[in-house]
């Protein structure tokens, strides 16, 4: 998987086994990694990948639109299709599909919106200055901001599955206010101005703003 490249060259969904903790994870750590965030069609609702067919084309089948015989994809006659459409299984068309995402706000599909509207949101993401935060950690905590005339923003992702609690203080040396959660895999006690003892659950991450322009 090339994450830190911001590149993926499989779909995360069977390589994590749609795993949604650890695909969530995955995705906020991509979109918070300085350059522009590339997914692969389909990623977006979690779509798998036919490994009967050779190389790329694999993960070059029909975009799954609904669970019908060709996914909302064509009105052409099945047999004409390029690739076959996987129905079978957890990522087949019948399961996973952009309708039925739709209509689910605690979709993938949903949650990619509420990720990309936020990122749009956050400008400090696209032009900052990018560095790792400086402090003591757990090996499995990273901790890293930006600062841009934009504003300042500091992400936590936790890659273990072990919920951890760290000392953020020293990023907090040049807080106005409150920081502010903008993103997170859950709902999380509101931080302190200090810092001190910021939560963040396994395979969880945060984005807390910690000033406006």
């Amino acid at each position: 998987m090339q994450l830190f490249g911001r590149g993926i060259r499989r779909r995360l969904a069977p390589m994590l086994r749609g795993e949604r903790r650890r695909m969530e994870l995955a995705y906020s750590l991509q979109f918070t990694m300085p350059g522009t965030p590339v997914i692969r069609y389909g990623e977006e609702i979690g779509m798998g990948e036919d490994l009967a067919l050779p190389g790329r084309d694999a993960i070059r089948t029909p975009m799954q639109w609904d669970g019908s015989t060709k996914a909302g994809f064509s009105a052409a006659d099945v047999k004409a299709l390029v690739r076959p459409i996987p129905h079978a299984g957890r990522y087949g068309a019948s399961r996973t599909n952009v309708e039925k995402q739709m209509a689910d706000p605690t979709s993938l599909l949903c949650w990619f919106q509420r990720l990309i509207a936020t990122l749009r949101v956050c400008p400090e993401i696209g032009v900052g200055a990018c560095t790792v935060v400086d402090v003591p950690l757990s090996a499995s905590v990273l901790a890293h901001r930006y600062d841009a005339p934009e504003g300042a923003i500091l992400l936590l992702h936790n890659l273990a599955d072990v919920d951890q609690i760290v000392d953020l203080s020293p990023a907090a040396a040049d807080l106005a206010g409150r920081p502010i959660e903008v993103f997170a895999d859950a709902a999380y006690p509101a931080p302190t101005k200090r810092m001190t003892r910021v939560e963040v659950n396994g395979y969880g991450y945060r984005w807390l703003r910690l000033r406006d322009r």
